[in-house]
C-alpha cells in the first residue's frame, strides 16, 4: 500500500514537472514568435483586440456591477454590525479601500473573466483546433501562437484594469448605499475618507494585479485550448483550463498582495 502510494506520488509529480516545462516552451515560443509580428496584418489584430475587448469587458460588465454592488453593500453591512455607530462614518472609508480595493476587487474581476472570457477562449481555440482552422493557417504561412494568443492578452489586459476599476467605484457606491440605511453620512465625508484612505501604494499594485491577471488569463487558457486531438477532449482541457487558471489567480493576487503591503 505504501509503495503504490509512493508510485502514484511521484507519476502525479513527474506529470506537474512536464506540465510546467512544456507550459515554459509554450511561452518561450510566444516570445520567440514577437519576430513575425510585423508580417501579420494590423488590421486583422486589431480587430480580434476589438472583438476581445467587447466580448470581456464592455458584455461583462452588468455582471462586474452587480457583483460590484453586492459585495459593497456586504461588507458595509459585517462592518456595521461589528463595529460601534458612533463614530463610523470615519471608518468605512478605509475599510472599503482594504478589502474590495485592495482584494476582492481585483481578485473578483478576474474570476468574473476567468468564468466567461477563459472558458471562452479555451473552447474557442480547441474548436479551431479540431476543425482545423489553426492547421490551415499554419500551412498559410501564418504564425498561429502569435496571431491567437498575443490579440487577447492586449483585450484581457485592457478589460481587466477597466473592469477593476469600475467593480471598485460600483463598490464603494454599494457600499454608501447600504451605510445610509443606518447612519447618516454626507457624501463629501465619505468621498474624502475614500480620498484619505487610497494611497499611490494601493493603485500601483492594482495596474500590476490587472497587467498579471492580463497575461495569465489568456496564456493559460491559449496552452489548454490547443491541447485537445479529439472533440472528446475539449471539455476535458476547457475544465483545466479555467480550474488551473483560477489557481494561478488566487497566488498572483496573494503574491502581489503579501509583496506590497507585507514585505
Amino acid at each position: 500500500m505504501f509503495e503504490k502510494t509512493i508510485t502514484l506520488t511521484g507519476r502525479k509529480g513527474l506529470g506537474i514537472y512536464k506540465g510546467m516545462i512544456d507550459f515554459r516552451d509554450f511561452v518561450k515560443s510566444i516570445f520567440t514568435s514577437f519576430k513575425s509580428l510585423r508580417y501579420l496584418r494590423f488590421r486583422s489584430i486589431y480587430t480580434i483586440i476589438i472583438n476581445q475587448t467587447r466580448f470581456t469587458g464592455v458584455d461583462a460588465l452588468a455582471i462586474v456591477m452587480i457583483i460590484a454592488l453586492l459585495l459593497g453593500g456586504t461588507v458595509i453591512i459585517q462592518a456595521l454590525t461589528s463595529l460601534p455607530k458612533f463614530g463610523v462614518e470615519g471608518f468605512l472609508g478605509n475599510i472599503l479601500v482594504i478589502i474590495i480595493a485592495r482584494e476582492l476587487g481585483p481578485l473578483a474581476t478576474a474570476l468574473i473573466v476567468i468564468a466567461r472570457s477563459g472558458s471562452a477562449i479555451a473552447t474557442e481555440i480547441a474548436v479551431q483546433k479540431w476543425s482545423r482552422e489553426i492547421l490551415s493557417m499554419e500551412l498559410m504561412g501564418i504564425d498561429t501562437k502569435l496571431y491567437i494568443v498575443f490579440p487577447r492578452i492586449v483585450a484581457s489586459t485592457l478589460s481587466i484594469l477597466g473592469l477593476i476599476i469600475i467593480f471598485d467605484v460600483v463598490a464603494f457606491i454599494g457600499g454608501y448605499i447600504i451605510a445610509r440605511t443606518v447612519v447618516y453620512i454626507p457624501m463629501d465625508v465619505f468621498g474624502q475618507t475614500l480620498i484619505d484612505a487610497f494611497t499611490f501604494k494601493d493603485i500601483i499594485a492594482a495596474l500590476i494585479k490587472s497587467v498579471m491577471f492580463g497575461i495569465t488569463i489568456p496564456l493559460i487558457c491559449c496552452y489548454y485550448g490547443l491541447k485537445p486531438n479529439s472533440k472528446f477532449e475539449i471539455p476535458i482541457y476547457v475544465s483545466k483550463a479555467v480550474i488551473r487558471t483560477l489557481f494561478i489567480a488566487i497566488i498572483v493576487n496573494g503574491a502581489v498582495s503579501t509583496i506590497f503591503y507585507l514585505v
